[in-house]
């Protein structure tokens, strides 16, 4: 039994878990639109009121799903930064660990391509995009700032702009892989997105390789 749950409560998470997976699924497979909460209460062997116990709708379900993930994923993110660490090797693990899920995780690209769209046409997509943007954004500034008083990141950038900069052109370039896989490789682009975003942020002093022996002088 989890910690702290009494064996009603760990019974209600196990449900909810089992809820999002099999909705996950479903709607990678028929997109939002198409999908059911009949299809989702039997991938996952429930009743549909008990869906409803914990979601009070399809949309909130989908957006759920989301927001947990991506939440999920900048506390990864996080746990592997290190503030000893030369800023372009931050940059790179940023970079590295959103491609990440990209990679091993196929359904997450029709998810997250799903999700874009109904934010063009939802006011509840547009505000639950809006939200993880937003979640994103000030994790990457809670870093930046950090870096910052390190003396890592300019004493001059704007670390909430520098923050939507980075989002803004690792999203466009998932976006491209997305559409065109058959052109974007992400592993050709992950160092050299790392430079950018180092020689943009970095003092002189760390190059834009970070302050590495080779790149310092042996210092």
């Amino acid at each position: 039994m989890a910690r702290g749950l009494t064996l009603p409560q760990q019974r209600k998470e196990e449900t909810r878990v089992r809820i999002l997976r099999a909705a996950y699924g479903v709607f990678a497979r028929r997109g939002y639109e198409a999908a059911t909460v009949e299809e989702i209460t039997a991938e996952c062997g429930i009743a549909k009121g008990a869906l409803y116990g914990h979601f009070a709708s399809k949309e909130e379900l989908f957006r759920t799903i989301l927001i947990e993930h991506v939440r999920g994923r900048a506390a990864q993110t996080a746990a592997l930064l290190d503030p000893g660490l030369p800023l372009r090797e931050s940059m790179l693990r940023i970079i590295e660990a959103s491609w990440a899920t990209c990679r091993t995780d196929p359904v997450w690209s029709p998810i997250v391509m799903e999700f874009w769209a109904l934010a063009g046409r939802n006011e509840w997509g547009r505000e639950a995009v809006a939200a993880i943007f937003d979640h994103c954004s000030a994790a990457l500034v809670r870093f930046l700032s950090g870096a910052q008083r390190a003396g890592l990141v300019r004493s001059d950038v704007d670390v909430d702009r520098a923050a939507r900069l980075l989002l803004a052109l690792n999203d466009g370039l998932v976006l491209q892989w997305q559409t065109q896989p058959d052109k974007v490789d992400p592993e050709e682009f992950l160092g050299p997105m790392a430079d950018m975003i180092t020689g943009y942020l970095a003092v002189e002093d760390h190059g834009a390789r970070g302050a590495t022996p080779e790149h310092t002088g042996g210092r």
